[in-house]
């Protein structure tokens, strides 16, 4: 006798809004908040492609990739921290998050879907633990609760949304497409879905045309650093 297997057929996942529309794009991260912007986010992005770039022959194999990550969120967090953001940690993992509370952001590196509007939505690139699947999950709980959880988030102050600032280095092309967007699934340490995608587009890997703009505030940044207890 044959013997088979029955495979879950009428699953379906549901694909993310998608915001890509400069005009769009920007009104967005404004209700998230009103320090978002495109243009502050793309900073850490150019920073992280600066870190790329300095790594040498001689170093290792990794070396590329870490720093890449490695700039984009120290810069991240510190624009916003000088606009009283709130820099903290869970379990080594580094969060930036608004001062009501209602939005956090993490970096990420994502697969080669990052940054475009095709057939499949994006997911991490490399495997995630506990604490990603713990805010996935609550990210989740809210849209549940309401598909308008944002505006119930803000309204009411009862959580805060964890957003992923996805990245992904693409070498054929040599540039980096990047994308601010809300998971709400995971399963198998990776995300599976996302509520929302918000794509800030590409940016090429041309060391000589790099200016990342002096953004540093008039007072000095009070990196307002969170216990590593509890993560938000």
């Amino acid at each position: 006798m044959t013997e088979f297997e029955l495979s879950a057929a009428n699953t379906t996942i549901r694909r993310a809004t998608i915001i890509n529309e400069p005009a769009h794009v920007e009104e967005r991260l404004q209700v998230l908040n009103p320090g978002l912007s495109s243009s502050l986010l793309r900073n850490p992005i150019m920073a992280g492609l600066s870190g790329r770039n300095e790594v040498t022959r001689a170093s290792a194999p990794t070396a590329a990739g870490v720093q890449q990550w490695l700039n984009t969120v120290e810069v991240l967090r510190t624009l916003l921290a000088s606009a009283q953001w709130h820099i903290h940690e869970q379990q080594n993992c580094p969060f930036i998050t608004s001062p009501d509370r209602t939005v956090s952001i993490v970096v990420m590196t994502g697969n080669s879907e990052t940054g475009k509007n095709g057939f499949e939505d994006p997911t991490n690139q490399a495997e995630k633990g506990a604490v990603a699947e713990g805010f996935v999950q609550k990210n989740h709980q809210l849209e549940l609760f309401n598909r308008d959880s944002f505006n119930l988030v803000k309204d009411n102050h009862k959580g805060t949304q964890v957003w992923a600032l996805l990245y992904h280095y693409d070498k054929a092309l040599n540039e980096v497409r990047y994308e601010l967007s809300l998971p709400t699934a995971f399963r198998n340490k990776k995300i599976t879905e996302w509520g929302e995608r918000i794509i800030l587009g590409s940016i090429p890997n041309n060391p000589s045309n790099f200016a990342i703009p002096d953004d540093k505030p008039n007072t000095p940044v009070l990196v307002d650093v969170e216990p590593k207890i509890g993560a938000f």
